[in-house]
């Protein structure tokens, strides 16, 4: 049989284990949302350089040749390629940020875990300062 401590315990365990997974599921959607939503911009984007480069451009100087040219005559595909790759290497830098600070994140619940559970789950009190 259990003590009431442990059914407690068990009943905050499985709470946090439910809201966390709701958390994770609402992450998910926002993430994949963000990411598509990016996606859309940097095609649009793409698509409308040619046509701003070409106006950009003064006198005999043409500067429609740079990374558009890469693919050819495809001007609209290399500024789009050229998004999609600057994307990638944006979405690697924001996850691992994200992991990092997950990774600290937990740490500093499991110290504060810990004391709870050193501490018999008491509230720590304010020292005052005199």
């Amino acid at each position: 049989m259990r003590t009431n401590k442990e059914r407690q315990q068990l009943i905050y365990r499985r709470t946090r284990e439910l809201r966390s997974k709701e958390r994770r599921k609402k992450q998910c959607m926002f993430s994949v949302c963000g990411v598509a939503l990016c996606l859309m911009l940097v095609i649009g984007i793409g698509s409308f350089m040619p046509g701003v480069v070409k106006q950009a451009s003064v006198g005999n100087i043409d500067y429609t040749m740079g990374t558009a040219s890469m693919l050819g005559h495809y001007e609209a595909l290399g500024y789009i390629c050229m998004g999609v790759l600057a994307f990638a290497l944006g979405v690697c830098v924001t996850v691992l940020l994200y992991r990092l600070r997950r990774v600290e994140e937990h740490k500093r619940r499991t110290r504060e875990y810990q004391h709870r559970m050193e501490t018999g789950g008491q509230p720590e009190k304010k020292k005052q300062q005199e």
